[in-house]
């Protein structure tokens, strides 16, 4: 592998230390503002000098705040679990079967990435509706649950696997699901977990679907509830929405600073592989 003169190498981390910093000041700044008395919120310090919960305390007081984180993670638990069971279960099949219209239906999952969710929102919004799940799970979870993109991840890496595993459980008289749960999934487990963590992050911070189907506390999730905070103290009172900011925005960024490396790590053998 060619090294890079030293002059280029501290050029490359210094834009990397520049563009981290743009990245994490505003989430810096969001945090301290969270624990500002309302007296310093305009003072121009850019960390608390008396810090407080008191803005936290007053976003339940004021918003059933609970109920929406509640429904944020329970309706991202289970949309999680079953996009995961989809998806290896279809990149399954086009990794170990052959069969007429394969490399097309393929390129169907393929093309499927590339459309817009503001392109199908309204026919599926009028299905949803006509099957009367409007404002409930059913409407976040079912709609969401076929992902392209963890089935192209997913059949990248079954393709790798040697074709003698499948023929040596075939004939110790192991089935299809007996050999998917036991020779394929413990094999691929990184590849999962780091599966796991982007659509995580990717339902934990849906906005634009959950503001179509939702209207009440019923299922209105954690990124609704902070627009209708917004909306009822018309962006004035920093304190408290700052607080609800913080607390939606610090699982995903939790989740993904901790199990960065192993996301990194599945995309890269992806584009090796594919």
């Amino acid at each position: 592998m060619m090294k890079l003169s030293r002059p280029w190498a501290a050029t490359g981390q210094i834009i990397l230390f520049i563009t981290g910093l743009s990245v994490a000041l505003p989430l810096l700044l969001v945090l301290g503002t969270s624990f500002k008395p309302a007296n310093e919120i305009y003072a121009g310090y850019p960390w608390p000098l008396n810090p407080t919960f008191e803005n936290y305390r007053e976003v339940f007081d004021k918003l059933p705040f609970g109920a929406y984180l509640f429904n944020s993670a329970a309706t991202t638990a289970l949309r999680v679990t079953g996009q995961l069971i989809i998806a290896l279960l279809a990149a399954y099949a086009f990794a170990r079967y052959t069969f007429r219209g394969r490399a097309f239906v393929f390129a169907l999952v393929l093309g499927a990435m590339m459309i817009p969710h503001q392109l199908t929102f309204l026919p599926v919004y009028l299905l949803v509706n006509k099957l009367g799940w409007f404002d409930s799970w059913a409407a976040l979870i079912v709609p969401n649950l076929a992902m392209p993109l963890a089935v192209f991840l997913l059949r990248q890496h079954l393709l790798s696997f040697p074709r003698e595993l499948y023929d040596a459980a075939s004939m110790d008289g192991a089935s299809e699901l007996r050999t998917l749960w036991s020779i394929v999934l413990p094999n691929i487990k990184p590849v999962m977990a780091a599966l796991t963590i982007v659509l995580f992050v990717d339902c934990w911070n849906e906005y634009f679907w959950p503001l179509v189907v939702t209207e009440t506390e019923n299922a209105m999730t954690a990124q609704i509830g902070v627009r209708r905070f917004l909306d009822a103290e018309r962006g004035d009172d920093l304190g408290p929405l700052m607080a609800a900011v913080t607390l939606i925005s610090l699982p995903a960024v939790a989740v993904f600073v901790l199990f960065q490396r192993q996301i990194i790590n599945t995309f890269v053998s992806v584009g090796i592989k594919g």
